[in-house]
């Protein structure tokens, strides 16, 4: 679907308007106060902290009133009222001016340019009202504005408008090399592509517990013949979650859960409750289509003949194996597209067994 070059979204319900206007009983709103520096707080914000190659990084522009009455913001030049929320010439400055300062890997700083923006008409307004504790703010995709995003690396984003005279607010976050999640077992090793844009806050949830060496010597705690295999407890019985207790919101899609395919578990009743543990699918289970999250899908046959080894492992009445079935290690190496994807995009220096009703089977931690 084509995405529109920028995206915005008002970030508060508060009255907001640019320069003097009507008020709610027809009469003219009493002027406000210059803004002084200490009277508004600049924030830039981000959602998440890891990135794939592709899709949108959202990051959220706002320019709060922290007094219980209206302040003028001065604007120089003056400014045309868009009806946009925050104007997109207030987020990125002037050429002589910039606003928005990019920092990668280290590398010197580099502004993100206006672009060709539209000067301001004969309706432009040299001030931005912002009511009593109001908020004028923006929402937009970075990658919109500064292509290079799609680069692997470590970026740190300054926003400065009005050359600083309110302060500036700075977020940072990595763009990651698309991974591949491979798990150990005495079985064989199993691959996965892991789906960043499908459910980047539990994809990153997982890779950052891979990458703390967290799965090393966790079990497969439950097995069960025509569904599949669920692990990842710290407990090794199903109950345990993240040492920090942390708990990831679902990402819930429209793909469908086939064999090989890596979900969160939850608890039962909860869509908001993915953690540690996971599940992996041996079959096509249509009845669990859009009620968990999916964050990865086996890559080659070899996987799911893994997948097929472990789950006909002899287990007792409950589904717990005889014998412990021991996740070795997982770790994250880099995927065969990106791999190649990777020379190319360096910048330059300068049918189903499952049963009809799932009820306890359910990938759930209780």
């Amino acid at each position: 679907m084509a995405r529109s070059r920028h995206t915005f979204l008002i970030l508060a319900a508060a009255a907001l308007a640019i320069g003097a206007g009507p008020g709610a009983h027809a009469e003219p709103a009493p002027p406000g106060d210059a803004a002084r520096a200490d009277a508004i707080r600049v924030e830039l914000h981000l959602d998440r902290a890891r990135f794939g190659p592709e899709g949108p990084i959202l990051l959220r522009f706002g320019l709060v009133n922290t007094l219980r009455e209206p302040v003028d913001v001065p604007l120089d030049p003056p400014l045309s009222a868009d009806g946009q929320g925050l104007p997109l010439r207030l987020v990125l400055g002037t050429a002589g001016h910039p606003a928005l300062v990019v920092y990668q890997d280290d590398d010197q700083p580099r502004n993100v340019q206006p672009g060709d923006l539209p000067a301001p008409d004969a309706e432009a307004k040299d001030t931005l009202r912002l009511a009593p504790l109001g908020v004028a703010g923006a929402r937009i995709d970075f990658r919109s504005l500064y292509p290079a995003a799609r680069y692997p690396g470590s970026y740190r984003v300054v926003w400065r408008p009005l050359d600083g005279r309110f302060g500036s607010a700075v977020v940072t976050f990595r763009v990651d090399v698309p991974k591949e999640a491979i798990v150990v077992t005495d079985q064989g090793k199993i691959s996965f592509t892991l789906l960043y844009d499908v459910a980047p806050q539990n994809v990153e949830n997982f890779m950052s517990l891979v990458e703390e060496g967290f799965y090393t010597g966790k079990t497969f705690h439950r097995v069960t013949p025509g569904l599949g295999l669920q692990g990842g407890c710290p407990r090794g019985d199903g109950t345990g979650t993240r040492p920090d207790g942390r708990l990831v919101p679902a990402e819930l899609s429209d793909l469908p859960i086939d064999a090989g395919t890596l979900i969160m578990a939850r608890k039962d009743g909860d869509l908001n409750s993915a953690s540690c543990q996971f599940f992996i699918a041996s079959e096509r289970l249509p009845e669990l289509d859009g009620q968990y999250t999916i964050v990865g899908q086996a890559t080659d046959e070899a996987s799911l003949r893994v997948i097929r080894q472990l789950v006909a492992l002899p287990t007792d009445a409950a589904g717990r194996p005889l014998r412990p079935l021991v996740i070795r290690s997982i770790s994250l190496v880099d995927a065969p597209t990106a791999r190649v994807r990777r020379l190319e995009l360096q910048p330059t220096r300068g049918s189903s067994s499952a049963p009809s009703s799932i009820g306890e089977l359910k990938p759930v931690n209780p």
